[in-house]
């Protein structure tokens, strides 16, 4: 068994996604508090965008969830 990892989701159409990846890999992290983290600092980026004139507007914290990653298995 694995520690648990935890992933930040982004609510696309009607379902949260872990969007974010490494290395063409989903990303993931070792607790919530370093999840939280990484979407603070994404947060902080999105603000820092807005405001030099790059990004029209930022999303809001809401628009975000950290959640265990939850392993799934494709059976044929």
């Amino acid at each position: 068994m694995t520690a648990q990892r935890w992933a930040v989701l982004t609510l696309t159409g009607n379902h949260w996604e872990n969007v974010w990846s490494l290395d063409d890999e989903p990303e993931t992290f070792d607790s919530y508090g370093d999840a939280d983290a990484a979407l603070a600092e994404h947060l902080r980026e999105c603000q820092w965008a807005v405001d030099a004139g790059h990004l029209d507007d930022m999303p809001t914290r809401d628009a975000f969830r950290i959640a265990p990653c939850v392993d799934t298995f494709l059976t044929a």
